[in-house]
């Protein structure tokens, strides 16, 4: 294969030679001769063909995003000398290089290596493939290359990342008959003190309360709160008109994290929690306990990307047929049309409890934009509407307008306390 040089080398001697021979010039076609002269000296030294392998070890299979990863790589030449090789491992656009390099131009003997090492950090979630490795051995002169490619892959896995949401008093309102660290208004095991009752036989010894027996001069047992659980699914609006901002910085992504975030806090609870994600497909992931569920829902949500129209309508259809009608609904999504308003008094209307987080993608254009004084009227007219809409959801659902610069945690606080159990 002729590299560029090579086709300039010629091109530019074809038109010395047509330009000397239209103006009648010798001298002009004289001039044509040397880059003529440097192919033929090129034509004489082929470019050996590259018979590389290659190995390649990263620190770490899986990482958070915006986490390094380092990545060392060695290539072992097998074949014949290269003068000239020069050596390229492919890396997903989203991935930037922190350290080192991941190209090389060098000369390997024949069982000579050509170590690489770097670092990439990935700001954006998702399942992503390193490799291949692309070799292309030139000639002395660089006019001529032969191409190979070493089908060395590798995968790194790149999850979200979580949100704190220790402090946060996230909980479902309905419970069910199931243990957990919900109090109900239901006596039972539990830590919140309810009251006392006369001493029955088969009561526990630890549950008197000696104080109140001692002033009346009979036994009485403390009565608690029942501690169950309940059920939340978390729904991630990801269709493609919430795809606002940049590749790392858009609602879809805060609402992945926010997400993740949740869904770890609600589980380490001993609630169940399921997921639907309206992306290209609508998906879901019933709901479950326990920390296994936690990595299929990262799995889901490592996998989230902007697509799809599906309609509200669709969501609701899943929940009446998939999942629980006493459950916490916790929709997460800009609220970029009225639609999400009919769908959760729809929701409302069949019985679910919702509860809405809304990463504002007002807060996130007005960072990524120039902030000149003339686009303030157009916030601010923007900002009246999606008042509006959040002041009506407010109605008959928790609503949280969050702005993503801000950690999730400090704007659930600002609500209160969540619906008291029952």
């Amino acid at each position: 294969m002729r590299t560029p040089l090579s086709s300039g080398l010629a091109a530019a001697s074809l038109g010395l030679l047509v330009a000397g021979l239209a103006f009648r010039s010798w001298q002009v076609v004289l001039l044509a001769l040397p880059p003529v002269i440097v192919l033929a000296l090129g034509s004489l030294f082929p470019p050996a063909r590259p018979r590389l392998v290659a190995v390649r070890t990263l620190s770490r299979d899986r990482a958070e995003a915006g986490r390094d990863v380092d990545v060392k790589l060695v290539v072992r030449n097998e074949g014949p000398s290269l003068d000239l090789v020069e050596i390229v491992d492919v890396l997903p656009r989203e991935f930037e290089i922190i350290n080192g390099t991941n190209h090389a131009v060098v000369s390997l003997e024949r069982g000579g290596t050509m170590p690489l090492s770097y670092t990439v950090r990935s700001p954006v979630k998702g399942d992503f493939r390193i490799g291949p490795v692309r070799v292309r051995s030139l000639d002395p002169l660089a006019l001529g290359a032969e191409d190979a490619v070493l089908p060395t892959d590798a995968r790194l896995v790149v999850a979200p990342s979580m949100e704190d949401l220790r402090r946060t008093k996230l909980q479902p309102r309905r419970t069910r008959p199931w243990f957990g660290q919900v109090s109900s208004r239901q006596l039972g095991e539990g830590t919140d003190f309810w009251g006392v009752r006369e001493y029955t036989a088969g009561d526990e010894v630890r549950r008197i309360n000696w104080k109140a027996s001692a002033r009346l001069d009979r036994l009485y047992t403390n009565e608690y709160e029942g501690e169950r659980s309940g059920d939340v699914v978390i729904v991630v609006d990801a269709r493609r008109e919430s795809f606002i901002g940049t590749e790392a910085n858009n609602p879809i992504e805060h609402g992945v994290r926010a997400a993740l975030g949740i869904a770890e806090h609600v589980l380490a609870s001993k609630n169940r929690v399921g997921l639907i994600v309206q992306r290209e497909v609508l998906d879901w992931v019933p709901p479950a306990f326990g920390r296994k569920q936690l990595y299929r829902i990262l799995d889901h949500l490592t996998h989230v990307r902007p697509g799809g129209e599906w309609p509200f309508a669709h969501v609701a259809w899943v929940l009446t047929r998939f999942f629980p009608r006493d459950c916490l609904i916790v929709l997460i999504s800009p609220l970029q049309d009225r639609a999400a308003l009919n769908a959760v008094i729809a929701m409302e209307a069949r019985g679910y409890d919702v509860a809405i987080v809304s990463p504002s993608p007002l807060a996130i254009e007005w960072r990524l934009g120039e902030q000149r004084p003339e686009d303030q009227t157009a916030l601010r007219i923007l900002r009246m509407e999606r008042d509006n809409l959040i002041s009506q959801l407010r109605r008959v659902a928790q609503v949280v307008d969050w702005d993503p610069a801000t950690p999730l945690a400090l704007a659930l606080r600002r609500i209160g306390t969540w619906p008291r159990p029952s």
